[in-house]
């Protein structure tokens, strides 16, 4: 059996051709990671940014249903003092007249 003989047309690349072709290789893997990098970090501030936004209107929603709990009470304690008004008016044979209401908007 014969022994191979290398073929100068298939010959191995030069070491500088060899190193030129690792630094572009490297290169591109450097440069897609850097920019996956970046788009993480764009991501990530994105992110702090709408959970800062979330938190100010949680605070928000907070407030209103506070400000919607009170108003209902104010509401209740009013409809309590009207009927007790409507009562003494009637015990004393006080006509009045009849309550205007407000106009919705």
């Amino acid at each position: 059996m014969a022994t191979p003989t290398p073929n100068p047309s298939h010959s191995s690349p030069s070491p500088s051709s060899r190193v030129a072709s690792w630094r572009s290789v490297w290169g591109q893997r450097l440069s897609w990671l850097i920019s996956a990098l970046s788009g993480t970090l764009d991501i990530e501030a994105e992110t702090k940014r709408l959970k800062r936004k979330n938190e100010k209107l949680d605070a928000m929603i907070w407030q209103t249903k506070s400000e919607r709990t009170q108003i209902e009470r104010d509401n209740e304690r009013l409809a309590e003092l009207e009927s007790k008004i409507d009562a003494l008016f009637s015990k004393y044979g006080i006509n009045s007249p009849p309550a205007k209401k407000p106009k919705e908007h």
